[in-house]
């Protein structure tokens, strides 16, 4: 009989963990998904160590699944290396894809990729752009499927 109640209580703690646990990665992953940048209307501007570091998309609107010509810009120190830009999806391995960016004078950075479908349905794209020597910036958007 003490056996019995001991599992019980074991089984009612576990399933009150769950049930606390559960909304609170539900929460986490939905906060984690919300976009910072509209790639559809325009290009997006963030600043990192004083380098103002903008980001286009084209053509608009952005579509999965077709060739995409990636731009950034910079104001203020330039990378001692071409910057690149890693895609991927917020809290998702999706395998490599990277944008490798070839320097087109004055700042300005350009290049070429796709971004994939998701089996998953899931239609928040993350661009992690690297600035050799000098740090990272991410810009989270949607695409249309």
């Amino acid at each position: 009989m003490l056996h019995w109640l001991k599992s019980l209580c074991i089984w009612i703690l576990l399933y009150s963990l769950t049930m606390f646990i559960v909304p609170l990665q539900a929460a986490e992953i939905g906060r984690s998904a919300a976009t910072n940048c509209d790639v559809h209307h325009g290009s997006c501007i963030q600043t990192l160590s004083n380098i103002q570091v903008t980001f286009e998309i084209n053509p608009k609107p952005v579509k999965a699944m077709m060739e995409l010509n990636f731009k950034i810009t910079l104001k203020g120190k330039q990378p001692e290396a071409s910057p690149y830009i890693d895609l991927g999806m917020p809290g998702m391995e999706m395998g490599p894809n990277r944008v490798s960016l070839q320097p087109m004078g004055k700042g300005t950075y350009q290049g070429t990729g796709i971004i994939v479908r998701c089996p998953s349905g899931k239609k928040i794209w993350i661009a992690k752009i690297t600035l050799p020597d000098i740090g990272k910036v991410e810009f989270i958007f949607d695409v249309i499927y």
